[in-house]
Order: structure tokens, then C-alpha cells, then sequence
């Protein structure tokens, strides 16, 4: 089986769906070793797949621009594939067998997702609607990562959920079987994460400067955020709350600095207004620390009984999540030993499996 991945979505700087492909390239290598697998992928990302047994092709088109699929479908086309497998949710519609993934719809669902100016959104929205709906159309088979990104499928796209599945995802910071790393002995609080309006970071740090104020020792919280177009908005909430002096953030760190934060964090907090799937939580879990996430939406579905749920909605509902989590050592204890039991049953090898499955299915 020759099999054409689309990598592009990775960048120099590794972000979400960059370690979503990254892991999925690894499992793939692991489930289905006999598979030749040839990479579609930009120039600056050359460097993340040394080592990895596969074909490179770099390819200088970003994602979603104008004229992409017809000058990216002649390349796959030619490549001799037998199934295109495009990590983005959105791309090049060429005539082989294609799989694309869906990791969540929040950039047609969820309000202010492209920003405060509404004309803005509403513009971005239209155009990404029609390239969603024509990818969506085109797909053979549809993977999204929890079943509540299938169920958003499903009512943004009637009909999709036919040829949709559920892989999941893994996470690679906290090896399985590795020894348990979390202490929970550097008395701080967790964040990573980017700063988009659906990470409901406004409501998070307005949550834990009430509380600063209301218990001068409540521990410090840690934010780790990467650089985008929402960061200076979230500075500016940062620096004009009342708890400024106890929130710490921290921007492009590597693997091993966040393994030390995940390690010694007291927990990990994500109110998330929606998620496609969450995976700070899943390297929470597998590092033991507790989590605390928000309720009726993907993390929650994530982390099962292994969290504290919250509303994040509700700025009260956040602060009396903290609390808890903070007031409680047993509780600590007993969320990280479920956090890592919850946390094994999410591998990329896991995941590659049901890709490769539906691949083998359609080519």
C-alpha cells in the first residue's frame, strides 16, 4: 500500500494539529510497518520527520488558499497513491480515495472564533463553509477525534456521519509504562493551551483573581500560551486583572520544560467553551496530574470520571472547581491515579489503527 499523507498543517513551531500529524505518522509506521508512506509537507517542517520511515515531498502551497487544489491535486495524483490522507479539515479534493480529518467546527460554530469584529467572522465563516462543505462531499471516509466532534459533524453537515469515525488521539510527552512523574510538589496551577476566545481564558483568569483575593496563599498559576493573533488580547487581560502578580506565562517552551510543569503542577486547568478533543488534558492525565475541565464537551468526554467538571460558563462554577482541587490532597491523588488509567487507553497506535482500518476500506 503506497499511501499519500498531507502534512502541511505543520510548521516550524509545533502546534495541536501539528502533534496530532506528527503522532498519526508514528502510528501508522507502527501498525501498518509493510505501508509506503510518502509525506506532503512544507519546506520549514522538513526537520520533524528525521528519523521516520518515510518519503518526503515538500510542497511550498499553504493550506487554504486560493488556487491550492489545482495546483496540490496534480502532485497527489501523480504520486501513484492508492489513498490520500489529509490531516486538515479542509484541502485538496483530488480522484483517489481521499481521507480527511475533522478535529472540531468551532471555525463555523463558535461565535468570535476569528476575533472580536463580527463582519470579520461572518466573512471567514462563508468562505470556510464552502471549502468545508466541498472537502466534507469529496471525503471517502471522515475521522474526527471524539464523538463530540462527530455528533457537531453530523448537525453542521446532515448526512456525513455515514462515512465519519472516531479515532481518537495519543499523546507522545509521557510515554506509556513510563514511571509516574507527577509530584504535585511545585504548588502551582496549570494552563496550556492557546488564547482563543473557545479556551475561555477571560473567565479563567477573572475565576482565579477572585479567588487570589479572597485567600492571598491560593497557589500560583502557570500559563503556558503560544504566540498567535489572540495573544496580546489575553496579555491585556492578564495584565489588568487583580491576580497579575501570582500568574506567571510562558511561551514557546520545549518538550522537556513542559514535562517538568506538567510533573509538578498541583493540577491542570482547561474550562474550554468547546474542544475537538483536548490533548493538554491527555498529557495531564498521563504525567498523574489532576485536571480540572469543563463540562459537556470533549474533555469531559476525555478525562470520564478522572477530572473535576465545571461549568465554563460560570465564572463561580470555575473558582469552586479550583478550590476543590486545591483544599483536597486525597482528591488529588485519587484524580491522578484514574487521570492515568484514563490516559492509557489513548495511544497513537490506537488511533493509526482505525485510520488505516478506513483507509484499507475505501482504496
Amino acid at each position: 500500500m503506497k499511501l499519500l499523507l498531507d502534512a502541511r498543517a505543520l510548521q516550524r513551531h509545533i502546534d495541536g494539529i501539528g502533534r496530532y500529524a506528527l503522532g498519526m505518522i508514528r502510528g501508522l509506521a507502527a501498525v501498518r510497518p509493510e505501508w509506503r508512506v510518502h509525506i506532503l509537507h512544507l519546506p520549514e517542517a522538513e526537520g520533524h520527520f528525521n528519523g521516520l520511515p518515510v518519503t518526503l515531498l515538500p510542497c511550498s502551497v499553504p493550506r487554504f488558499r486560493r488556487g491550492e487544489d489545482r495546483r496540490v491535486s496534480p502532485v497527489i495524483e501523480s504520486s501513484g497513491a492508492r489513498a490520500y490522507l489529509n490531516f486538515s479539515m479542509a484541502g485538496p479534493c483530488p480522484a483517489i480515495p481521499t481521507v480527511i480529518t475533522v478535529h472540531d467546527l468551532m471555525v463555523l460554530n463558535l461565535p468570535g472564533y476569528f476575533g472580536a469584529s463580527a463582519l470579520v467572522n461572518l466573512a471567514a465563516r462563508m468562505v470556510f463553509r464552502s471549502r468545508l462543505k466541498r472537502s466534507v462531499s469529496h471525503a471517502a471516509a471522515i475521522s474526527v477525534a471524539s464523538k463530540a466532534s462527530l455528533q457537531e459533524l453530523g448537525t453542521t453537515f446532515p448526512g456525513s456521519v455515514s462515512k465519519a469515525f472516531v479515532s481518537g488521539e495519543g499523546q507522545d510527552l509521557f510515554p506509556p509504562g513510563e514511571k509516574v512523574c507527577w509530584t504535585g510538589k511545585g504548588e502551582f496551577l496549570l494552563y496550556v493551551g492557546n488564547a482563543r476566545a473557545y479556551k475561555n481564558l477571560t473567565r479563567l483568569v477573572i475565576a482565579y483573581s477572585r479567588l487570589r483575593a479572597m485567600e492571598p496563599s491560593f497557589p500560583p498559576l502557570t500559563m503556558v500560551v503560544r504566540r498567535d493573533r489572540a495573544f496580546s488580547s489575553f496579555m491585556r487581560d492578564v495584565d489588568d486583572c487583580s491576580g497579575r502578580d501570582s500568574i506567571t506565562v510562558l511561551s514557546s517552551i520545549d518538550d522537556a520544560k513542559l514535562r517538568e510543569l506538567y510533573s509538578g503542577c498541583m493540577g491542570v486547568v482547561m474550562p474550554s467553551i468547546q474542544e475537538g478533543f483536548g490533548l493538554p488534558a491527555l498529557e495531564a492525565m498521563a504525567a498523574g496530574a489532576p485536571v480540572v475541565c469543563s463540562s459537556g464537551t470533549a474533555l469531559q468526554e476525555l478525562a470520564g470520571v478522572a477530572c473535576i467538571a465545571v461549568d465554563p460558563l460560570s465564572v463561580t462554577g470555575i473558582m469552586r472547581g479550583l478550590a476543590t482541587l486545591v483544599a483536597d490532597q486525597m482528591l488529588r491523588e485519587d484524580l491522578s491515579r484514574k487521570g492515568r488509567i484514563r490516559a492509557s487507553e489513548f495511544t497513537w497506535e490506537t488511533a493509526a489503527e482505525k485510520v488505516a482500518t478506513a483507509v484499507e476500506g475505501i482504496s
